[in-house]
């Protein structure tokens, strides 16, 4: 899967203030270390400074697994597959280990 670089910075903004999306989805993905699980099992929000003082701000999920703040929605508008988890994963979080 060949994505543009814009695309793939583009994607990034559905991992931050994504609860309304995660409660319309049936699955998520990590960006990060590349796990699908049910929106259930994410457990852990952050709740920055902005979304505190503002009441349209959501929450942002952090990954069951790597516990990270890369959660792709399926609800988001982008086909959340295994080749693009790979493909923003290695844009993204290459030096990662």
């Amino acid at each position: 899967m060949l994505l543009h670089e814009s695309s793939l910075r583009a994607i990034q903004r559905y991992c931050t203030h994504n609860s309304a999306l995660l409660k319309k989805s049936t699955e998520a993905g990590c960006l990060c270390c590349g796990a699908t699980f049910a929106p259930s099992d994410v457990k852990e929000w952050t709740h920055d400074e902005d979304a505190a003082k503002s009441d349209h701000l959501e929450s942002s999920a952090l990954c069951p697994r790597c516990r990270r703040q890369a959660v792709l929605p399926s609800a988001a508008p982008i086909a959340l597959s295994p080749e693009l988890l790979i493909a923003v994963r290695q844009f993204w979080f290459s030096h990662v280990s």
